[in-house]
């Protein structure tokens, strides 16, 4: 369990462009020896693939280079709890395999000052053909939040000295005591079962998911399910931020019910442009009946019937007497 795990003082960093891992979530990452200020081939070989299923490392949020240079006003620590934090590393702490993109970029790098440490799940390595370069498929777990205290250049890649964010075992117990904490972990489970109760329903699934509402602690649930959605980069961070369990389920439960709205907005649509087309259908399939009807009963005045039709419409539409002439000779 992530919150019995103790954490070293110190952790390999992996940038994350413009996307957050969360704490339970599984993200798959490609990593090349030209990567563009991203996975680190040696970060990979020396932090995890040598260490095996011990290695971890910790995956830190960073901005595009547009956003960057609007963040980096930004000074680590600055913002309140729920809001943006940066911290600004000048470009020459820069690892070899990034420095010509920061060159030519000319600006600070903004990297989120708050990140989550990870493990690895899967490594997988390859050669590419035929540039011979080396490549690692990684899929890294979300375990636990923490602080970066100071971050520095280890060859091409960074290392963090870290503080933990999250709570222990111990403080999460005596935490789940609190009133206010339970009615809002009651308002995210219910929430959250009528997001998967709409799913199934959509989707024909087996009822699997609602396990995960009994046997997985809700403050973890919050995380889970919130990075299963399509949300923002600043509501990812913003996510991350929320250390306090209050806030965090406050939050989660506004995006899970979110997130239910927009489905159920989508479903009526569909539902009512399937009844319009349903509607037509059956209009053709009564044509197509009353057409074969006529047929039976050796009435096959369709076309005189259609003609009188349009010939009452023009006359009622008013059409000059000269025009009505030439209409009926055609």
């Amino acid at each position: 369990m992530a919150e019995s795990m103790e954490l070293p003082s110190r952790l390999a960093i992996l940038p994350f462009r413009n996307k957050v891992l969360l704490p339970g979530a599984i993200v798959r990452i490609r990593c090349t020896s030209r990567a563009e200020f991203g996975c680190s081939v040696k970060l990979v070989e020396q932090e995890l693939w040598q260490r095996e299923e011990k290695g971890l490392i910790g995956v830190l949020p960073v901005r595009d280079s547009e956003a960057a240079a609007v963040g980096s006003l930004l000074a680590p620590g600055m913002g309140s709890d729920s809001g943006e934090r940066g911290l600004k590393v000048p470009s020459e702490v820069v690892g070899d395999s990034q420095k010509q993109d920061t060159k030519n970029q000319q600006e600070l790098i903004q990297w989120h000052n708050r990140g989550v440490a990870a493990r690895a799940l899967h490594l997988s390595r390859g050669v590419e053909k035929p540039s011979g370069r080396v490549t690692y498929i990684v899929v890294l777990e979300g375990l636990c939040r923490f602080n970066v205290q100071e971050l520095s250049a280890r060859g091409t890649y960074h290392v963090a000295r870290i503080s933990r964010l999250d709570m222990t075992k111990a403080e999460l117990e005596q935490a789940e005591q609190d009133p206010d904490l339970i009615l809002l972990s009651r308002q995210f489970k219910a929430t959250a079962m009528e997001l998967i109760s709409v799913l199934e329903q959509k989707q024909k699934t087996v009822g699997r998911t609602k396990v995960l509402l009994e046997t997985v602690p809700v403050h973890r649930l919050a995380d889970i399910f919130v990075a299963s959605f399509e949300i923002s980069f600043e509501e990812q961070l913003s996510m991350l931020d929320s250390v306090d369990l209050k806030v965090r389920l406050s939050k989660a439960t506004e995006l899970v019910d979110r997130h239910l709205q927009s489905i159920r907005v989508a479903e009526k649509i569909t539902q009512k442009v399937e009844g319009q087309l349903s509607k037509s259908q059956k209009e053709f399939l009564l044509r197509q009946q009353m057409r074969a009807i006529k047929e039976e009963l050796g009435d096959n005045d369709d076309d005189e019937d259609d003609v009188a039709a349009l010939e009452r419409k023009m006359q009622s539409a008013g059409m000059p007497p000269n025009i009505w002439k030439h209409a009926q000779r055609n």
